[in-house]
C-alpha cells in the first residue's frame, strides 16, 4: 500500500509556480497610435518624414523597451519604415510620446495625399514592433493600431 507524500506535492507545487515567476512578465498591455505626421524633407531622390507615436501602458506596472521599428501604410498603400533604437519606459496606466524618423519608400502617394490636403482624411495602418529585453532574453511584440489623420492642416515641406 502506498502512503500519501504531502512533501512531494509540496515540492511540484513550488516547481510549478517558480516556473510561472520565471517567464518573461509585462510584455502585453502596451499599445500604439499615429498622433502626428509630418514631411521633413522633399527632393526627386529621397524624402523623409517625422512620426509622432503615441504608446499606452494599459498596465498596472512600468513598461521599458529598447527601442521599436514601424512600417506605415496611408489608405492601405506601403509608405515607408520608421526605426528608432532610442530606449523608452512607460508608466503604468500612462502614454509616452516619440518622435521617430520616417524613409518614405513611396514618395509618389506621400506628395499625392500631401497635395489634396484641403479635402482629406488619410486612413493609416501602423505595424509596430517594439523590442523588450528582460535579463538575458530578448522579445519582439508585434502591435497594429488602424485608424484616421487630418491632412488638412498638414503644411507642405519647403524643397
Amino acid at each position: 500500500m502506498t502512503t500519501f507524500r504531502p512533501s512531494v506535492f509540496l515540492i511540484a507545487l513550488c516547481v510549478i509556480v517558480l516556473a510561472g515567476c520565471s517567464s518573461a512578465a509585462l510584455r502585453e498591455g502596451l499599445s500604439v497610435s499615429l498622433v502626428d505626421f509630418r514631411p521633413t524633407e522633399a527632393s526627386l531622390l529621397e524624402s523623409r518624414g517625422t512620426l509622432t507615436l503615441r504608446f499606452t501602458n494599459e498596465t498596472i506596472a512600468p513598461l521599458g523597451y529598447s527601442g521599436s521599428s514601424h512600417k506605415l501604410y496611408l489608405n492601405g498603400k506601403y509608405v515607408g519604415k520608421a526605426v528608432s533604437d532610442k530606449p523608452f519606459g512607460v508608466p503604468p496606466l500612462n502614454t509616452v510620446t516619440q518622435d521617430i524618423s520616417v524613409q518614405f519608400e513611396n514618395l509618389a502617394l506621400v506628395r499625392q495625399l500631401i497635395a489634396a490636403r484641403d479635402s482629406q482624411s488619410v486612413s493609416y495602418m501602423l505595424e509596430s514592433v517594439v523590442f523588450q529585453t528582460v535579463y538575458e532574453d530578448d522579445f519582439k511584440i508585434k502591435l497594429k493600431a488602424q485608424g484616421s489623420l487630418d491632412f488638412r492642416g498638414l503644411v507642405t515641406p519647403a524643397p
